[in-house]
């Protein structure tokens, strides 16, 4: 009798422990919990002014901090798009990726200060360290390496593959520069393209 005692009670506490673990296919716990918005935000600050914006992902110190009605933006790192406010379809990876943009969209930063003067330019993609660093207003540029279009400020269209391409291009349009500093003395030039060192 004593046997049978032990056995159910041990089957009895099994029992209880496992129905009050979390379920394989429930996935890790999560403390962020999104708002009815779809709006999901961690780090002091981030989206705290968020008003009426939809599907944001805001993780960092003032991310996306003075968001307002923007939506379907995504920012990871400190400061990261921190001055957004209506602008909308865009992604900061990075310390201070994006941080000053406004109302630009559709505008992709991955890096240490990608893109980080950007205030109204849209569908800019910059990777790699200060990639479109000075750019404010241009559009439509692409970089792809450390530096590069560093100095683009209202350029548009310049794709630029190399750390240090297009380096020195401000108002420039339509550049292609693909190399270790290929274009680098380029300003305001347009429609040139280099190849190689």
């Amino acid at each position: 009798m004593y046997r049978v005692s032990g056995t159910a009670i041990m089957v009895a506490g099994l029992c209880l422990m496992l129905g009050a673990a979390p379920g394989w296919a429930g996935g890790p716990p999560n403390n962020d919990v999104s708002d009815a918005k779809g709006n999901t935000a961690g780090g002091t600050g981030a989206l705290v002014n968020n008003t009426a914006g939809t599907a944001n992902t805001a993780f960092g110190d003032v991310a996306l901090q003075n968001n307002t009605t923007g939506g379907d933006n995504t920012a990871f790192g400190f400061s990261a798009l921190r001055k957004n406010t209506t602008g909308v379809a865009n992604a900061a990876f990075g310390l201070n990726a994006l941080q000053n943009n406004t109302t630009g969209g559709g505008n992709t930063a991955v890096g240490y200060e990608a893109l980080p003067s950007n205030t109204t330019g849209g569908l800019n993609t910059a990777v790699g360290e200060s990639a479109l660093a000075s750019n404010t207003t241009g559009g439509a540029n692409t970089a792809n390496g450390q530096w590069a279009l560093f100095a683009n400020t209202t350029g548009f269209q310049n794709l630029a593959n190399g750390s240090g391409a297009l380096f020195n291009n401000s108002i420039g349009y339509r550049n292609t520069a693909t190399g270790v500093a290929a274009l680098v003395s380029n300003t305001t030039g347009d429609d040139n393209t280099a190849t190689g060192w």
